[in-house]
C-alpha cells in the first residue's frame, strides 16, 4: 500500500498539494497580469481585475473578457463569446500556480502560471477605440 502512495503521488505532483480556494485565487492575481504556459511555451495572458473579471488573450488574438468562479474545487472562467467555462484545478508551487483542466487526466502536464510585468497586448479592430 505505501508503494501506491508513492507511486500515485510521484504521478501527480499537483494533487499532492492542497488546491487553492476562491479566495485564495483572488488573492494570489487580483490587480496583476498572468502568463499561461504549456510545455514551456506562453500561450495566453489574462489580467485579473476587481469583482472577479478578467480580460484574456492567446498571443496574437484578440482579447475576451469574462469572470472567474469556483465550482466545487476547481476556478472556472467564462469568457463572453463561450457557451461553457473553462474549470481548472489549481495548486500553488513557489511563486507559480499550477493548473490542470478537470477533463484531463491526473498524469497530464499541469499550465504553469506565472506573473508577467508586461502589460496585456490586445489586438483587433477596436484597439484605440
Amino acid at each position: 500500500m505505501r508503494a501506491f502512495l508513492v507511486l500515485l503521488l510521484s504521478v501527480t505532483p499537483a494533487l499532492a498539494e492542497p488546491l487553492v480556494t476562491a479566495e485564495e485565487f483572488d488573492a494570489l492575481t487580483l490587480g496583476r497580469t498572468m502568463t499561461w504556459s504549456e510545455f514551456g511555451a506562453v500561450y495566453g495572458v489574462e489580467q485579473y481585475l476587481p469583482g472577479r473579471k478578467v480580460r484574456w488573450t492567446v498571443l496574437g488574438d484578440d482579447c475576451k473578457t469574462g469572470h472567474w468562479y469556483q465550482d466545487g474545487t476547481a476556478i472556472c472562467f467564462q469568457y463572453e463569446d463561450d457557451i461553457a467555462p473553462d474549470c481548472w484545478e489549481i495548486t500553488a508551487s513557489g511563486p507559480d500556480l499550477l493548473a490542470r483542466y478537470t477533463t484531463n487526466p491526473p498524469e497530464a502536464d499541469p499550465v504553469i502560471v506565472t506573473e508577467t510585468t508586461e502589460p496585456l497586448a490586445c489586438f483587433g479592430p477596436e484597439v484605440g477605440a
